[in-house]
């Protein structure tokens, strides 16, 4: 995984971050080449959910520009009908996990959610260079699902590379979560 190289100007050589100028503590914390690739389905920004989600967020941050994040999350949890207070440890738990890949659809229940929640999560880091305390859990209960076994064999299937990948990018988005 490769770090921007030390003096890295972002802006020099990427200018705009879908069309939005990234805040200079983003571009700090989250010092990866693959935070920023947009065509990386791996990283937070790859898909065209997460792509989605950021403009959403841009919209919602123009529209309530007083209002915590929190509610932010709120208004996305309920669109999977979903509250806020239930999304919880509950939905790391193997049994849980295994129910929606199962039982119901798996990549609209908890790809496309997960998606939407990290990628509204780590737009805050980039639109204003923190993230929320309120909203850090919620962050880090989608990339430890997203790290669950059941979820990356049902995603990826049987490439281990992308596997591995994939969990090396969780991991660090788990680092710079915890540095906003």
């Amino acid at each position: 995984m490769n770090q921007l190289r030390p003096g890295y100007n972002f802006l020099a050589t990427h200018e705009l971050f879908f069309d939005e100028i990234p805040h200079q503590r983003a571009i700090h914390l989250a010092n990866y080449e693959f935070f920023w690739n947009i065509l990386d389905e791996l990283g937070p920004f790859g898909t065209e959910e997460s792509y989605l989600a950021f403009c959403e967020l841009c919209d919602w941050l123009i529209d309530n520009p007083n209002t915590p994040i929190i509610e932010c999350f709120r208004w996305i949890l309920s669109s999977w009908d979903i509250e806020l207070e239930d999304f919880d440890d509950k939905v790391i738990e193997n049994e849980n996990i295994l129910k929606i890949i199962y039982d119901l659809d798996f990549y609209e229940d908890l790809m496309m959610l997960d998606f939407t929640i990290i990628s509204t999560g780590f737009g805050q880091l980039i639109l204003q260079g923190k993230i929320d305390a309120d909203v850090k859990n919620i962050i880090q209960l989608s990339l430890l699902r997203q790290m669950n076994s059941h979820v990356l064999d049902e995603y990826l299937g049987s490439n281990m590379q992308y596997k591995y990948e994939r969990y090396l990018y969780l991991q660090k988005l788990l680092d710079i979560l915890e540095e906003a």
